[in-house]
């Protein structure tokens, strides 16, 4: 655990940041070669990306506030708090989607090739930020006595490393992505693959987190259900149609 990386002069940089730049510029590579591939100028995805980021931080943010309103009730500075603990990705993905699509196709894009090159994108994204969850000591786990459980600083207790068991869910995941991706036939099925796999893998880690309000673990076991499979519906559906030609706009 190590949430302050290195001062600069009086200004501490936190790994959480740190991490969230590099998974930034990560997903950015990944989605600008993946829009390439598909014929599309790549460029675009740096005003995606921006968009997408800026958004998802702040829906993030506020989906994360209205969870914890104890917390911030007579403290409301610590909203703006800079080491951006307190994120929930959820809240993110709700503000940044609608975001996006809209600029998308205010730039005449097209709408399901840009949605699965971010899709494609995501996993390895949430993974790299997932260290810096770790290094930030946030999202930590149940008690554990297993052997690879740590202890983090100011605690006695040995919890389940939660931030690492997803974020290897999370590169299995991409490397599963990268493997079925020039194997579907329609815009959208990788980003809906991506949210599903999300989905499956927020369920799974929810056996093993911690959270201070005890109904937390199921709220959001419901909402990755709901979410695993709307998506896996959505994909059946839409591959039992004849894939006579492409999805128009996508």
């Amino acid at each position: 655990m190590r949430p302050v990386l290195f001062h600069i002069g009086s200004f501490p940089v936190y790994s959480y940041g740190v991490m969230l730049f590099l998974a930034f510029m990560a997903g950015v590579f990944v989605a600008r070669a993946e829009l390439n591939r598909r014929g599309l100028d790549g460029s675009y995805i740096y005003l995606i990306a921006s968009v997408a980021a800026i958004t998802g931080v702040i829906g993030a943010r506020i989906f994360y506030v209205l969870g914890n309103l104890d917390t911030f009730s007579g403290n409301w500075g610590q909203v703006f708090d800079l080491n951006m603990r307190g994120l929930v990705f959820y809240g993110g993905l709700a503000l940044a989607v609608p975001s996006c699509l809209l600029l998308i196709r205010s730039i005449k894009l097209p709408l399901g090739a840009v949605s699965d090159a971010v899709g494609l994108a995501m996993p390895l994204s949430l993974a790299i930020a997932r260290v810096g969850c770790f290094l930030n000591g946030c999202c930590g786990g149940k008690p554990s006595g297993m052997p690879w459980a740590v202890t983090f600083p100011g605690s006695s207790t040995a919890v389940h490393p939660t931030q690492l068991y997803e974020m290897i869910l999370d590169l299995a995941a991409f490397v599963f992505l990268l493997w079925v991706r020039k194997r579907l036939r329609r815009d959208w099925d990788l980003f809906l693959l991506s949210l599903a796999s999300y989905g499956f893998i927020r369920f799974v880690m929810e056996f093993f987190r911690v959270h201070a309000d005890p109904n937390a673990a199921l709220f959001f076991q419901l909402v990755s259900a709901a979410l695993f499979l709307f998506c896996c519906t959505m994909l059946l559906l839409r591959n039992r149609r004849k894939p006579v030609q492409e999805d128009a706009e996508s």
